[in-house]
């Protein structure tokens, strides 16, 4: 064929697909993107414009009423997943050590007493096995820890004997001395003192 019958073949072809005699596909349009090309929104007669025309919440290629509003497509509740209940631990509770008497009091001599030099001291406060120990104070010697070892009763009682107040010399009818008890618990990372109250006593 020559060049000359080509040229006039490919010229009458673009006339005849300009004016239309021969068909070719047209382009399809989505407006909206909702999945309906314009031409079948124009024929369900809804808005190729709008995703949802009945404004129901469903597109319309998901809805099956998609010009009714009151009737939306049925929705699905999902079943609801069971969980398991965690078990609860258990409370621990701490068991609650004892604890001895707070109060550790001398209940003689009393106070204010007049006293030999040489007196007994009693009193009441602590446990069995809890050494007390009497503290002496005088103006002169100052303060000074009795030796001896004296231990509540199973009722918490104590007596300490020959409790030396003043020295044999230097001290005349009259003269004062302050005596106090103390024992000390001892637990395991803890120790606690307890002390009882000043009981003076003069020497006559």
């Amino acid at each position: 064929m020559r060049l000359k019958d080509i040229v006039l073949i490919v010229a009458v072809a673009s006339l005849l697909l300009l004016s239309g005699c021969i068909g070719q596909d047209a382009k399809v349009v989505d407006s909206d993107g909702d999945g309906w090309d314009d031409e079948r929104e124009l024929v369900a007669g809804t808005d190729p414009n709008n995703v949802d025309t009945d404004g129901d919440g469903y597109w319309d290629p998901k809805d099956e009423n998609p010009l009714d509003p009151d009737i939306p497509v049925p929705r699905v509740t999902p079943t609801p997943v069971e969980t398991a209940t965690p078990a609860q631990r258990p409370t621990i509770v701490p068991t609650p050590t004892s604890t001895p008497p707070i109060e550790l009091e001398i209940t003689y001599p009393a106070d204010e007493a007049t006293v030999p030099r040489v007196a007994k001291v009693g009193g009441r406060g602590g446990e069995p096995g809890m050494e007390v120990k009497i503290h002496v104070y005088t103006e002169r010697e100052g303060g000074r820890l009795v030796s001896g070892n004296w231990y509540p009763d199973a009722d918490g009682n104590w007596e300490a004997e020959y409790i030396s107040l003043w020295p044999d010399r230097g001290y005349f009818a009259g003269r004062e001395a302050t005596i106090y008890a103390q024992t000390t618990l001892s637990i395991p990372n803890r120790t606690t003192t307890y002390r009882s109250e000043n009981i003076t006593v003069y020497w006559g």
